[in-house]
């Protein structure tokens, strides 16, 4: 009897043991988090990109527990190539990359739009065209950038003005050559996002005519990610949207402080900046108005044969599930 009870005090001072020592490992381990693995998000070079810039800036995506790569791109056209490239594993892109590639794909997904504006875009000509309303384009070659938002606002332009699309003759271009095919002349106007609205409109050397009409197109940019990639980095995806929400916040209450820095990290004059500041409106969602953008531009799309296919089912593209557990989240601490 005896020795059985030493033997059963052995064996619970060794139970003891194991548990203390792994109590302490688990302590270590908590305290010494191993080393978050490298998240490259693609940033189009737009100031639409600010949340993501100020998030970088100011150490948000480390407060959240995450070690990020931004890496510059020019639209969301290149931005979204990159992305199912497997260049990087998060990017931002409008609403019309996103309707586009809906057509050829459907491993993908946005987790949240973070910026709206419906004075992004612009068309543009030179008044030496003499063009001064939008039936002066019947005819005359327009450079846009294919299967993006560029291309889309010139045809809301169109229809909206009752002016066959079929006489305007698309030229397409990259984004970054917009500008030179217009003043060089090899075409009559240009359908562009900021800065290069910004940019044409001060350049000293032509005398830009602006045929927009404000409030035609209502522009979201949007977190885009692979389905392979919300279920491998779930955690860290809610965590980039809590840093994003703050980098809001931020701007939100240091406007001026926010575009010094934008404008620094783009490279660009902060009059720029601050000529379209206020077009932007700033806040993390995915209503519904942003499913009935996608239709409608799909329904579009396929009107005009620049798509084929069945509508695709935009439901199963803006993926709410990650921003609800963020904004569930939210304030809790940070671990």
């Amino acid at each position: 009897m005896i020795l059985r009870k030493h033997v059963l005090i052995a064996v619970l001072l060794v139970v003891l043991a194991v548990v203390a020592i792994a109590g302490a490992r688990w302590k270590h381990t908590e305290s010494n988090p191993s080393t978050p693995v490298v998240l490259k998000i693609g940033v189009s070079q737009t100031p639409l990109s600010a949340p993501l810039i100020v998030a970088q800036q100011r150490g948000l995506f480390a407060k959240y527990g995450l070690k990020v790569d931004v890496v510059p791109c020019y639209g969301g056209v290149e931005c979204a190539r990159f992305l199912f490239e497997q260049n990087v594993d998060f990017a931002t892109a409008s609403e019309s990359v996103v309707m586009f590639e809906s057509f050829k794909r459907d491993d993908f997904v946005m987790l949240a739009s973070f910026v709206e504006s419906g004075f992004d875009l612009k068309l543009l000509t030179l008044a030496e065209n003499d063009i001064y309303q939008i039936s002066g384009l019947n005819g005359k070659k327009v450079g846009v950038v294919k299967a993006s938002a560029s291309e889309f606002f010139l045809d809301s332009m169109l229809m909206s003005s009752d002016v066959p699309g079929t006489k305007v003759e698309k030229v397409y271009a990259p984004f970054t050559r917009l500008d030179d095919i217009l003043i060089s002349g090899e075409v009559d106007a240009v359908s562009v996002w900021e800065p290069l609205g910004y940019q044409l409109q001060n350049n000293p050397r032509v005398d830009v005519v602006d045929l927009s009409i404000p409030g035609i197109y209502q522009l979201s940019f949007n977190l885009l990610t692979t389905r392979e990639n919300v279920t491998r980095y779930q955690d860290e995806s809610i965590r980039i949207l809590l840093a994003l929400e703050e980098a809001e916040e931020w701007i939100q209450a240091h406007p001026l402080e926010v575009q010094k820095r934008v404008a620094n990290s783009l490279n660009i004059p902060l009059g720029q900046l601050s000529w379209s500041w206020n077009d932007y409106i700033y806040r993390l969602s995915l209503g519904n108005g942003l499913l009935s953008n996608l239709q409608v531009q799909a329904r579009w799309a396929l009107e005009k044969g620049l798509v084929t296919g069945p509508m695709p089912d935009y439901r199963k593209i803006v993926d709410r599930h990650i921003l609800i557990q963020a904004q569930r989240r939210k304030g809790l601490d940070v671990k």
